[in-house]
């Protein structure tokens, strides 16, 4: 199963991907999409990140790092999640960065679930 994530800006993305790849659980599941380049810019837009979860803990390799680079993040920052049914769900870093770790690990238990249903 493939889950997209999006958010407003191109460069956030590239900085996510960059941080996902690094996580042994995730090599080679994440992938770019992009738009063709439009006659006025010089290069394709990143539009999403695509990744692959399945089984093996993939699912909650990807939450917990998309929740550890949200905590480093800047500013209001929100991710968009989507599964291939169309369901979403978001994550902002505003909701991840106060939380204690009993609460960090619900959030990511919770989220996991969403990608990946028990």
């Amino acid at each position: 199963m493939d889950v997209s994530i999006t958010t407003g800006d191109a460069d956030d993305l590239r900085a996510l991907r960059a941080w996902l790849t690094d996580e042994d659980a995730l090599r080679g599941r994440i992938t770019a999409r992009e738009t063709p380049a439009k006659p006025d810019k010089l290069g394709p837009v990143l539009e999403a990140l695509v990744v692959a979860v399945g089984p093996g803990g993939a699912a909650v390799a990807l939450v917990t790092g998309i929740v550890a680079w949200l905590r480093q993040q800047r500013g209001d920052l929100t991710l968009r999640v989507e599964r291939p049914d169309g369901s979403s769900f978001e994550i902002a870093a505003q909701r991840v960065k106060g939380l204690d770790m009993p609460a960090l690990r619900a959030e990511i238990e919770r989220l996991t679930d969403q990608i990946d249903p028990p």
